[in-house]
Parts: structure tokens; sequence; C-alpha cells
């Protein structure tokens, strides 16, 4: 009973304090009230609240990304699918790739699983230049730029799991029916071999350099001459191969250069023989 008669008299005290204060200080007291009330809120709360966030935020982004990574797998299955069923793929489905990315490096479409590719390389006009097969196009591809930098600017590509002889032999000549008539890289001669084996510089020596060379006497003098024609043959396709911006290290072996020969350092074309070689079937 003392009890509630003191706090029946602090209520009316405080009742009384309130009347008097002006309604500008009773203002400034409540939102004072609620300030120190937000932030008595426990800290547990506040963590949880965070941590909902962000788990909320880590789910979405995991949302996405499983839908990129699906959509990548799809494709992937389709054309594996494609190569493994029989199916010949026609050219005009097939998208143009640059060779060379927007950093100046030349493109790989190599792709997992894959264990031989039919690829078309055209030149500047998208004019086809050239069909060959490969079990490891990136590589391929870094020796026909080193050997035709003028003619390799786009490459479409049809990559198979279970090479089948059949299909790749169908589907190259498919394409060579859909061209009109057989690639220049591909007319089973001099410029098919340019395309396919290392660059012989003897073709194109000048009247000065074959004057040398039969004047030079057998072995390392006609060797010496030999190597100076490669030489500048070597200077000539550096010089297209800054002009086309490539940031790729392309050396040439020096090995080769006493033979009047032209080849990357360290790339090595693999012999393939469970798939059909490149040259094509005459028209």
């Amino acid at each position: 009973m003392a009890k509630a008669l003191v706090s029946s008299a602090f209520t009316a005290r405080e009742g009384l304090l309130c009347k008097c204060r002006p309604a500008s200080s009773r203002v400034t007291q409540r939102a004072q009230f609620v300030v120190f009330a937000s932030a008595a809120e426990p800290k547990w709360k506040q963590k949880l609240a965070a941590a909902d966030e962000h788990q909320e935020k880590t789910r979405q982004a995991t949302l996405q990304a499983q839908e990129e990574y699906r959509k990548k797998q799809d494709a992937l299955r389709r054309q594996q699918q494609s190569g493994q069923g029989g199916q010949a793929a026609s050219l005009d489905d097939l998208e143009f790739i640059s060779y060379l990315t927007e950093e100046g490096y030349i493109s790989d479409p190599t792709q997992p699983g894959v264990k031989a590719s039919l690829y078309a390389i055209y030149d500047e006009n998208k004019t086809l230049c050239y069909i060959g097969v490969s079990r490891q196009v990136y590589q391929s591809m870094r020796l026909h730029f080193a050997r035709r930098p003028l003619q390799c600017h786009y490459i479409k590509v049809f990559n198979v799991t279970k090479p089948s002889r059949a299909l790749l032999e169908g589907t190259r000549d498919a394409w060579i029916s859909a061209n009109g008539s057989v690639p220049v890289g591909n007319d089973n001669g001099e410029l098919q071999n340019i395309w396919e084996n290392p660059l012989d510089c003897k073709p194109l020596m000048t009247d000065e350099e074959k004057a040398l060379f039969e004047e030079a006497a057998p072995g390392p003098p006609k060797a010496k001459v030999l190597k100076n024609v490669a030489r500048r043959i070597e200077t000539e396709l550096e010089a297209i191969f800054k002009q086309r911006q490539i940031k790729d290290k392309l050396r040439f072996d020096p090995k080769l250069k006493d033979r009047g020969l032209l080849d990357l350092k360290g790339v090595a074309a693999v012999p393939d023989t469970s798939v059909p070689t490149s040259t094509p079937k005459s028209a």
C-alpha cells in the first residue's frame, strides 16, 4: 500500500511537470526517448538481420552462377551430341570466330572432351581459304598463322568428341559443296603444301640469291645462303605480324633455317591417324 501511494505521488508529480513544460520541450523529450529505445535494440538482433541480408545476396549470386553454368553446359552438350550422333554441321550454322582476340592473341576454340576438330579458315573478306582437321586446333591455328598471316582472319570450328571418318569426310565435302568450289588452300598442290608444312623459302629466292646459291660450294656455304634467304623471309613475315598487331610470341626454329625452311619453334603438328587428312576429295 505504501508503494502504491509513492507510485501515485510520483505519477502525479510527473503529470504536473509535463503540464508546466512547454509543448516543444515535451516533443524533444519524446524524440530522445525514441532514439534511446532504438539504440537499445539488442546486438544479436542487429547481427541476425545482417546475416539474413548476406545470406540472401549469396543465394542470388549462386542462382545466377548456376544459370550461366547451365546455359554453357547445354550449349556444349548440344555440340557434343551433334558430333556423336553423326549429324554434319553446316557452315552457315557455325559462327565466325575472329582469328585474333581484341587483345591481339590467337583465339583458342578448344573445348573439353573434344577429340578432333574440323575447321575452315577465312581471309579478311570472309572468303574460304582452307579446310583442315586436327586434334589440337589451337596449335594448328598458330602454325597456319605463321605460314599464311594475311589469309587468317576468321575461322569456323566443328568439334566432335568421337572422331568418325565418315562424319568428318561427309561434313568436309558438304562444306566444299556449300562453298561452290574447292578452297585455294586445298588444291592438292603448292598452296596446300604451304598451309600444311614448314615454309620452303627456296622457291622464294631472288635472282641474286639463286646465283649465290649456285656459286656456293656444297655443305656449309650453301647452308649459309639458305639461312640468309630464310632470315629475309622471316623479316617479311614479322613485319606482317606487326601489321596484324599480334601479341603472341611466334618464334621460328633456327635449326630449320640452314635448310631454307621456316616453322614455329616448339609447336609440332602431331600425326593423327584416327581422323581423315585435310586433303579434300576432288570436286
